[in-house]
């Protein structure tokens, strides 16, 4: 089991639209062990969120998390499916 996550490069650039949109974000991909890379609060509702790189594949614990938590939790590749993501939320 992998201690700590690691930050793929999209996910500053995921954050920073994130916050700009009204997101509150709070950074999580140091805690590795299958826990998403962001809890987001949109319009006083949570998402998990779970940052890939363009060609990024779940690891085996950040699969059996989302199987887990699959209503909460998202996975994104890009800004765009983050905006949008959060825009289910409203």
């Amino acid at each position: 089991m992998r201690k700590r996550g690691k930050t793929d490069t999209n996910q500053i650039e995921i954050v920073q639209a994130l916050r700009s949109a009204g997101a509150h974000v709070a950074i999580t991909s140091n805690l590795g062990g299958g826990f998403p890379d962001l809890v987001v609060m949109y319009t006083d509702r949570v998402l998990l969120m779970e940052v890939k790189s363009k060609c990024g594949r779940l690891t085996e614990e950040e699969q059996v998390f989302y199987n887990e938590w699959s209503a909460g939790m998202v996975v994104v590749y890009s800004v765009e499916e983050a905006l949008d993501a959060i825009g289910r939320l409203a």
